[in-house]
């Protein structure tokens, strides 16, 4: 297989792979396509200390050139709480606990987009955290 013809759906998997050999926490994929053009997938990951998420970001940038694909760019290295890794079509988050608690990249790219009677895009509402009945308790 040439490097230059992985699909977005094998990148993924190998980098998925990676972030599970260096034994990433709660490895989340997000289908983007159809959503934005950004990318296809972002893959979110967390790691339990600075040196945790540091050894997950390498694992997936080996892994990756490995196989040929270099990245085009990351960010967050030296701080380690919050690394990017840009490999266009695949964007890997690596984040603390915190930093993936603070942001919740997750409801973010999930949330329902719909279109109103006017065809104007709606983002579909979190649901209540208590709903009515509407009965009447008198």
């Amino acid at each position: 297989m040439k490097p230059s013809k992985l699909t977005s759906e094998q990148k993924r998997d190998a980098m998925m792979a990676a972030a599970d050999n260096k034994k990433a926490n709660y490895v989340t994929e997000i289908d983007l396509r159809g959503k934005t053009l950004i990318a296809d997938f972002f893959l979110i990951c967390s790691g339990t200390s600075n040196i945790h998420i540091r050894s997950i970001a390498d694992g997936i940038v080996e892994e990756m050139e490995q196989i040929g694909i270099r990245q085009h760019r990351s960010e967050g290295y030296s701080e380690a709480t919050w690394i990017v890794l840009d490999y266009g079509d695949v964007i890997v988050h690596v984040m603390s606990e915190d930093e993936r608690d603070r942001y919740k990249l997750e409801s973010l790219w999930t949330r329902e987009v719909r279109a109103d009677a006017t065809g104007q895009t709606v983002l579909g509402a979190a649901a209540p955290a208590e709903e009515s009945d509407g009965g009447d308790e008198s």
